[in-house]
């Protein structure tokens, strides 16, 4: 009977996948449990993840890879706005380290795309019998976009950050966006930067304010810009402030957060010199580009401006409050304290799971992470790691004091899972690390 012909009752899937996923604690590596977790792998790749769209289900399978079974299969949560439901189908985490992939369906229209940016995030409580780690990387990126269903696959990551077993997590999204853009430059009349006198914002207008940067009153010098039906000006000249802004106005189908205009501009006085430096804020419905530069009208003959450079954003973000939680499951894993110096770092704890590595050091600045790094099996077989570093960094242990000791958490992933016992030593740069 061919494999893709097996299909599981209700029944006897919840079955397995009770066997698949017993609390990590209890679970032991013999070789009929390996042999059982690759057979009930390939059933499960076709009826256990609780993504319901074929493409989907096969892109989730795709994306976990040789880590399938030591996934964690998510159902029955889903949380719907303006349209558009999210729904969590799986996820992957180790103590330093939380992946989920979640289902995003638009529900009423077409408003989802492959290229779209996503804001979101992860929340959860450090593990508190951990040591604090003081940075942590996290993103999103979509893994795979179903044009039929309007459906993408998402997945949303944390690393660096400590947890424990059985720690609930928060899966939040706040906006999707098509990044469909459109470029161009458009001709810019120097003969507006004379003009002084202008009105800074107040905190009055609602806009939030920042003393290094507080834009120009909007739409003081408006003016159209022959070519362009995306950008106009809207205020252009000097301000209170003593500096000079070009402030712009997106409009028509530009007029969202995402899109940008830039200017360059070189002193015949000293060509390396840069200028420049903007912020974008919303007013009365309409987004604005206010671009500064600390310069004085007597600079102006030196000065040479460019042409606007614009790209813009073709779709407004799809806004809403996208909020569930997860009661997540880490790997199992084996903890040690080799206390090894590799040049600079002093190695304190290295953490093995089924999935990866992880080594905290204490340093001033030394960062495992990125250098060529192995493991050793019990049977002597070498694995190369340093191309799998999935975290490099370093931060300060009192945040308070930019030049105190800190520590670096560096992770690596193993290409496909192992019996964490089975790794007996790291080498990082040529210096071995016993694991005992």
């Amino acid at each position: 009977m061919a494999m893709q012909n097996i299909t599981l009752s209700p029944e006897r899937r919840a079955e397995i996948l009770q066997q698949l996923h017993p609390r990590r604690a209890k679970l032991r590596w013999t070789t009929g449990r390996m042999v059982l977790a690759a057979v009930l792998a390939a059933l499960l790749t076709f009826s256990a993840f609780a993504a319901a769209i074929p493409a989907i289900r096969a892109a989730l399978q795709n994306a976990l890879g040789s880590f399938a079974v030591q996934s964690q299969p998510i159902t029955g949560i889903a949380v719907e706005d303006n349209g558009i439901e999210v729904r969590p189908v799986a996820a992957l985490a180790s103590s330093g380290m939380v992946r989920v992939w979640v289902e995003v369906q638009d529900k009423t229209g077409d408003r989802l795309s492959e290229d779209m940016l996503i804001n979101g995030w992860l929340e959860y409580e450090q593990d508190k019998d951990a040591p604090i780690v003081n940075g942590w990387v996290g993103g999103e990126r979509v893994v795979y976009y179903d044009e039929n269903s309007r459906t993408a696959l998402i997945e949303i990551y944390e690393i660096g950050r400590s947890i424990a077993d059985g720690t609930e997590v928060n899966v939040s999204f706040s906006s999707f966006q098509p990044a469909e853009r459109a470029e161009e430059t458009v001709d810019f009349p120097r003969e507006m930067l004379s003009v002084t006198g202008l009105k800074n914002m107040t905190e009055d207008m609602g806009v939030p304010l920042f003393a290094e940067h507080i834009p120009l009153i909007p739409e003081q010098s408006p003016c159209e810009l022959e070519g362009s039906d995306r950008v106009r000006l809207s205020s252009v000249g000097f301000g209170e402030d003593g500096k000079l802004h070009i402030q712009v106005a997106f409009v028509g189908e530009a007029n969202h957060s995402g899109s940008s205009i830039h200017i360059r501009v070189t002193d015949a006085r000293d060509p390396n010199q840069s200028f420049g430096g903007g912020r974008y804020f919303q007013y009365n419905d309409q987004w604005y580009f206010d671009e500064v530069f600390d310069v004085t009208p007597d600079d102006l003959p030196y000065l040479t401006f460019s042409d606007l450079n614009g790209s813009y954003l073709l779709h407004a973000p799809v806004e809403g409050d996208w909020s569930c939680t997860i009661t997540v499951e880490t790997a199992d894993e084996v903890v040690y304290h080799p206390n090894v110096q590799v040049g600079g770092a002093l190695v304190e704890e290295i953490r093995v799971s089924e999935i990866g590595v992880s080594a905290r050091s204490a340093s001033k600045g030394t960062i495992l992470g990125r250098r060529p790094t192995y493991a050793m099996t019990k049977g002597g077989k070498k694995l190369y790691l340093t191309n799998n570093c999935i975290k490099g960094g370093w931060s300060v242990d009192d945040m308070s004091d930019p030049n105190s000791d800190g520590h670096a958490n560096d992770q690596w992933m193993f290409d496909e899972p192992l019996n964490p016992s089975d790794i007996v030593l790291l080498n990082f740069d040529g210096v071995d690390v016993p694991l005992q």
